[in-house]
């Protein structure tokens, strides 16, 4: 049974919601909590476009791609804006921070990963994923 792309974006996204998390907990034990956590979470970020860029099979390395990922990003807006507001003074309160942080970073992974599915999934509809297999290579 073929699989869309768009189903296994969805479902790697619920497991890079957890690195989300866990930069707001890492960002919860620095004395910077705010900016290690706003650090971490911008790795996580790239790490979830790209992702979902080669669940579709697009290689973000040439203008196009780097164009995806733009859109992506500025298609947060002003969410992604109260995100990371949310965070960063969650950050500062002692205590509040290491509840706050995880659920804003998970939180932030997964508005993020649907924007770019939705992005990817507008240029290319409908597309079924087709994951690569390792060949082997014969000594």
């Amino acid at each position: 049974m073929n699989k869309y792309c768009r189903e296994q974006a969805r479902d790697e996204l619920w497991l890079m919601m957890g690195a989300g998390a866990t930069a707001g907990i890492a960002g919860g034990i620095s004395p910077m909590a705010a900016i290690a956590f706003q650090t971490s979470l911008a790795s996580v970020q790239g790490v979830v476009v790209t992702r979902i860029a080669q669940i579709y099979g697009v290689n973000l390395i040439p203008a196009s791609g780097a164009g995806a990922m733009a859109a992506a990003i500025i298609g947060m807006g002003g969410g992604q804006f109260l995100f990371r507001m949310g965070s960063i003074i969650a950050g500062f309160m002692p205590g509040l921070g290491l509840v706050v942080q995880p659920v804003m970073g998970a939180t932030t992974v997964k508005v993020l990963g649907e924007v770019a599915i939705t992005y990817f999934e507008h240029k290319y509809p409908h597309k079924v994923y087709r994951p690569k297999t390792s060949q082997r290579v014969s000594h």
